[in-house]
């Protein structure tokens, strides 16, 4: 909301209403494909963990994109990389959820693919194919290794699965 009053000056008015729109502006640390965007905030308001994850990485270094991907892999529902890093400590992490699946498929496989953005970004040494590779293969669990294509999964991730389904489901907690 814009607010001038009568005895503003034009220069003021003009500068709080340029500092409003660069405030507006200012990308979010989660960044979803235009077609993501309404699945995204449906999956912030029906799962409590999934607004808690997003929360968390707005205060973190590293910058999200969430995209729609074509696999090769059938049973590939998403997966997480690291894009880059950048000499001042920001890092670039994609998720990449699998196209054609139904919007509750999609949300609860976004679960588990912030939790991995939250587990980089809380690993500042997480710069590279060969860091994350590293953290990985001590964090968590080799789930395929193809050639060229290396496959973890970690137990926070799949708890967060789990509870990203049940609040979906409205399952009881055990």
């Amino acid at each position: 909301m814009l607010l001038a009053t009568a005895g503003m000056s034009l220069v003021a008015a003009v500068a709080l209403a340029f500092q409003s729109v660069v405030v507006a502006r200012t990308p979010a640390h989660l960044r979803p494909e235009i077609a993501l965007r309404p699945l995204v905030a449906q999956a912030a308001q029906r799962s409590p963990l999934i607004r808690e994850m997003i929360d968390r990485l707005e205060a973190a270094d590293v910058v999200v994109y969430v995209r729609l991907r074509q696999f090769t892999r059938r049973d590939l529902n998403g997966r997480v990389a690291l894009l880059s890093s950048m000499p001042a400590g920001q890092r670039y992490v994609v998720i990449e959820l699998a196209c054609g699946r139904s919007d509750v498929l999609t949300i609860a496989t976004l679960g588990p693919e912030l939790f991995h953005a939250l587990e980089i970004a809380a690993q500042p040494s997480i710069v590279d194919a060969r860091s994350l590779t590293a953290f990985y293969t001590t964090a968590g669990e080799n789930t395929g290794d193809r050639p060229g294509q290396l496959t973890f999964e970690t137990r926070g991730a799949e708890a967060a699965g789990v509870e990203v389904r049940r609040e979906l489901f409205g399952a009881p907690a055990r």
